[in-house]
């Protein structure tokens, strides 16, 4: 059975930092400190280092233009002429502007993402140019996943139907789901404050 995808010069990618941060107190969570192994950091800072090295890096952004572009090229919901918000905009923001067949796509508040987390979605032996999406064992982890640039028209269709949720658009698409066994606490994305501080 043949890889659809043949490297990993093939992939660029988007890093969502465009919520509203609401049970954030309303700050901008990606860009709130974390202090781990690279040092008091932002928690986006985590994020990229743990891309691919070398990738194209797109943030999916609404606010905090400046200091986001230090780190990649900003896209806005704005750009896809949607009125609609949610990280599925952010997604196809992000495969508008992308340049390469696959688009890998996480969230800002992430900080402890292993290295190589997005390895099992590149090698997967996947015989059509579906999406893939990481299982931790638990529960799906929507945002985590890559994405072929082919679906882009599709993506745009569904959110103008009404479509929000990014479970079922994977669904919707047959996407291969890849399990991985990391620990949970390596998925763990950060909502509150308090669970910033807890790590």
């Amino acid at each position: 059975m043949e890889k659809v995808l043949k490297t990993i010069n093939e992939i660029s990618a988007l890093v969502l930092c465009g919520g509203e941060g609401r049970r954030f107190g309303g700050a901008d969570k990606p860009l709130a400190v974390f202090n781990g192994d690279l040092g008091t950091r932002p928690m986006v800072d985590y994020v990229i280092h743990r891309l691919p090295e070398h990738s194209r890096v797109f943030i999916s952004a609404n606010r905090n233009f400046d200091q986001y572009a230090l780190r990649g090229r900003v896209v806005l919901d704005e750009e896809t002429a949607l009125s609609q918000r949610g990280p599925l905009v952010g997604i196809y923001a992000g495969m508008l502007a992308c340049p390469t067949p696959w688009l890998l796509v996480c969230p800002g508040d992430m900080p402890l993402l292993p290295e190589g987390w997005y390895q099992p979605l590149v090698t997967a032996d996947c015989a059509a140019a579906v999406s893939r999406v990481l299982h931790d064992g638990e529960r799906l982890q929507s945002l985590l996943c890559l994405i072929p640039t082919v679906l882009t028209a599709a993506l745009g269709a569904y959110i103008r139907s009404g479509g929000k949720s990014v479970k079922e658009w994977h669904a919707m698409h047959d996407a291969a789901i890849i399990s991985v066994s990391e620990s949970q606490r390596a998925f763990a994305n950060i909502n509150t404050q308090a669970e910033l501080d807890a790590l």
